[in-house]
C-alpha cells in the first residue's frame, strides 16, 4: 500500500509523475517484449496477436488488476476505484476511436495516403468493437458488473484471439528455430530483468494514480470517472497513438488503424472483464446515460464512413476529432460528478 500527500498541489505532481511512469514503462516493456519474442523466433503473427495488441493497452489493464486487488483487501473506496478504472478504460477507447483515427487520417492524407478498411475487417473485426461496447453497456444497466459478465468479456477475448489465430496460421509455412549464442542468452536475460523491473514500477504507477484520484474525489467531490476520462485515459492512449503516427509514417496505414480497433477490442474485453472478474464493479451513472452511449453510436458512424467508400476522406476525418472535442466539452459540464 502507498500513501500520499494531503496537500493538493503535491499531489497533483505525484499524479503526473506516475501517469509518465506508467505510460513510458508500458511502451519500454512491450518494446522489451518484441525484442525477446523476435530472437527466440517466435512468429510475427502471434507477436501483433499477443504482445502489440495486449501490449499496447498494458496501461488500462495494471490498472484494472491493481484497483480491483485494492477493492478485495479493502485498501480503497470500492466505487471510487470502480469509477475510475472503468473511466480510464471508456475514456482511453473513446479518445483513440474518434480523436486518434481522425487525427491518423489527417496524418496519413498528408503524407499522400489515406486510411481504409476492408468490408470482411468491418463485419469481423470492427462490428465485434461495437458488440464489445453494447455488451458493456447491457451489463452496465443495473450499475453493477459481477464476476460472472467480467467473465464472459474476458474468455469471449480469449476465443476471439484463438480464431484470429487460426484464421491467420498457415501451416505450410515453418517457423526457423533459432540458435542463440552466448551474447543473445545474456541480453535475453538482461531484457527479463528490465521487463520485470518495469511491471514493478508501472504497478507503483497505478497504485499512486488510483490514491491520488481517492484524494480528490473525496477532498473536492470530482468524479473518478471525469479523471479517468479526461487525465488517464487520455494519457494511457499514447502507446496506440505513437505506434499508429509511426505506421502511418512508415505507409503501413493498416497497421495504424488495426492497433486502435484491436486496442478498443482488447480494452473492454480483457482489462476491464479481467478486473471485473476479481473483485466486480460499480459502475457510475455517467458512464452508463453518456460516455458508453457516445462510444456505440460514434462507432457506428465510423463503421458508416468506411463502409460507403472504405476510406476516410479529410472531412470526416475532422468530423471525428470534432465529435471528441464535443463529447469532452459536454462530459465536463454535465457529468462532471458521479452519482
Amino acid at each position: 500500500m502507498v500513501y500520499i500527500s494531503q496537500d493538493p498541489i503535491n499531489n497533483v505532481i505525484i499524479g503526473i509523475i506516475a501517469v509518465i511512469f506508467l505510460v513510458y514503462l508500458s511502451d519500454r516493456v512491450i518494446g522489451k517484449s518484441i525484442k525477446i519474442s523476435n530472437k527466440l523466433g517466435i512468429s510475427q503473427i502471434f507477436i501483433g496477436l499477443t504482445i502489440i495488441s495486449i501490449g499496447t493497452s498494458l496501461p488500462e489493464i495494471t490498472t484494472h488488476v491493481v484497483a480491483s486487488l485494492d477493492i478485495v483487501r479493502g485498501n480503497i473506496d470500492s466505487f471510487i476505484a470502480s469509477s475510475t478504472v472503468i473511466g480510464t478504460n471508456i475514456g482511453s477507447d473513446i479518445v483513440q476511436q474518434n480523436f486518434i483515427i481522425g487525427l491518423v487520417g489527417l496524418l496519413a492524407i498528408l503524407h499522400g495516403h489515406k486510411i481504409h478498411m476492408k468490408r470482411s475487417f468491418l463485419k469481423k473485426d470492427f462490428l465485434l468493437m461495437i458488440v464489445a461496447a453494447v455488451l458493456l453497456l447491457l451489463f452496465s444497466i443495473d450499475a453493477f458488473i459481477s464476476r460472472v459478465e467480467g467473465a464472459v468479456l474476458f474468455f469471449g477475448y480469449i476465443l476471439y484471439l484463438w480464431y484470429l489465430w487460426l484464421e491467420e496460421k498457415k501451416p505450410e509455412k515453418k517457423i526457423n528455430k533459432i540458435e542463440l549464442d552466448g551474447n543473445d542468452k545474456k541480453e535475453i536475460i538482461v531484457d527479463v530483468v528490465h521487463i520485470l523491473v518495469g511491471f514493478i514500477v508501472i504497478i507503483l504507477s497505478a497504485e499512486y494514480i488510483l490514491r491520488v484520484t481517492e484524494f480528490f474525489v473525496i477532498e473536492y467531490g470530482v468524479g473518478g470517472s471525469l479523471i479517468g476520462i479526461l487525465v488517464v485515459g487520455i494519457a494511457t492512449a499514447l502507446p496506440e497513438l505513437t505506434t499508429s503516427v509511426t505506421a502511418i509514417m512508415k505507409g503501413a496505414t493498416s497497421i495504424s488503424i488495426g492497433t486502435l480497433i484491436g486496442s478498443n477490442i482488447t480494452n473492454p474485453m480483457f482489462a476491464l472483464g479481467l478486473g471485473a472478474m476479481i473483485s466486480t464493479y460499480e459502475v457510475p451513472k455517467p458512464i452508463i446515460v453518456f460516455d458508453l452511449p457516445v462510444k456505440i453510436i460514434t462507432a457506428i458512424i465510423i463503421m458508416g464512413f468506411f463502409w460507403t467508400s472504405q476510406r476516410l476522406s479529410k472531412k470526416e476525418s475532422l468530423i471525428l476529432i470534432s465529435m471528441y472535442l464535443i463529447y469532452i466539452l459536454a462530459r465536463i459540464k454535465f457529468f462532471a460528478v458521479d452519482a
